[in-house]
């Protein structure tokens, strides 16, 4: 388990998180300020497959009351695809993008 206090945080150690973890957050905080919402990252079947009863949330997660934002592969492709898109993209636009991509279940991409 691993806890970012921000998304610049995140995604600053990107690149280093496993493929196989997963990224969760308490959706009040992330409504209300995703810029310094906490995210919490789940990996390997201690944490990821020790769920609580009757729910497919961790209990690490539901402890914390967190849901899942994303499993990691579809969270780097949000970010990769954005940032391809546009090379300058600020966190602020990653967010947006990690927002539609939740809303829509695609990316974001006002060209297409």
């Amino acid at each position: 388990m691993k806890t970012f206090h921000s998304i610049q945080e995140l995604l600053g150690e990107l690149d280093e998180l496993n493929w196989d973890s997963a990224l969760f957050i308490n959706q009040n905080s992330w409504a209300a300020d995703p810029l310094h919402a906490e995210i919490l990252v789940l990996e390997g079947d201690d944490e990821l497959e020790d769920v609580v009863p009757g729910t497919h949330l961790p209990k690490i997660a539901k402890n914390k009351d967190m849901r899942q934002l994303f499993d990691m592969e579809t969270f780097r492709d949000i970010v990769n695809f954005e940032r391809k898109r546009n090379s300058g993209a600020s966190i602020s636009d990653i967010i947006f993008a990690i927002g539609f991509y939740r809303e829509k279940d695609d990316f974001y991409d006002p060209q297409g």
